[in-house]
């Protein structure tokens, strides 16, 4: 009985500590990982970019997030950060301009790394 009340306990920790986010309909995702050491999710969205950055973040507000800030690091490639929160998660989202209607987007944890 000793081993289920910690098995249940380990679960729980590492199904608390993962951040689920529900991507735009739009979002191809070419690749997942849950390592923590790089983006979680990446792919293309066949929006503009413009439009992929607005459909993500209503995506993104609808599930309770909250956009901290926003930096446009690239004007000339059109890269763009972002950093959101919900509660005590963040995550970070990159976008990027691929095509005149193809925009690549990553998005990760950030962690908290003060401790």
């Amino acid at each position: 009985m000793r081993i289920g009340w910690t098995l249940l306990v380990v679960f729980s920790a590492v199904y608390a500590a993962a951040v689920e986010i529900r991507l735009p309909r739009e979002a191809l995702v070419s690749a997942s990982t849950e390592d923590g050491t790089t983006w979680q999710q990446y792919g293309t969205m066949e929006l503009t970019y413009a439009a992929a950055k607005k459909n993500f973040g209503f995506s993104l507000r609808k599930q309770g997030w909250i956009k901290q800030k926003s930096f446009d690091y690239d004007r000339i490639q059109w890269k763009s950060l972002e950093i959101w929160a919900r509660g005590t998660e963040r995550i970070l989202v990159q976008f990027w301009r691929e095509d005149i209607s193809r925009t690549g987007f990553a998005w990760g944890v950030l962690k908290d790394e003060a401790k």
